[in-house]
């Protein structure tokens, strides 16, 4: 006995707001085959950069904690 399809979408409910058609592929076809492929040196490059990137936010944020820190002691020595 061969299976229908009809048999198998029995349980599956209608979709709704696209009238019953097929959707529409997010991506067509020359876009995703002209898609550039990622390497492992490209993901090493990114997650690097991702990394220094967040070093240098963290030092810049400790620096204007430190600058913020040494003005208000310089200030409290002047009363």
């Amino acid at each position: 006995m061969k299976t229908k399809l009809e048999d198998l979408l029995k349980g599956v409910p209608a979709r709704e707001g696209n009238g019953g058609q097929l959707l529409a592929p997010s991506v067509s076809a020359s876009e995703a085959k002209s898609a550039e492929r990622v390497t492992a040196l490209d993901k090493t490059t990114a997650s690097a950069k991702r990394l220094l990137d967040d070093e240098a936010l963290a030092r810049s944020e400790k620096t204007a904690r430190l600058k913020a820190a040494r003005e208000k002691r310089d200030m409290g020595d002047e009363d």
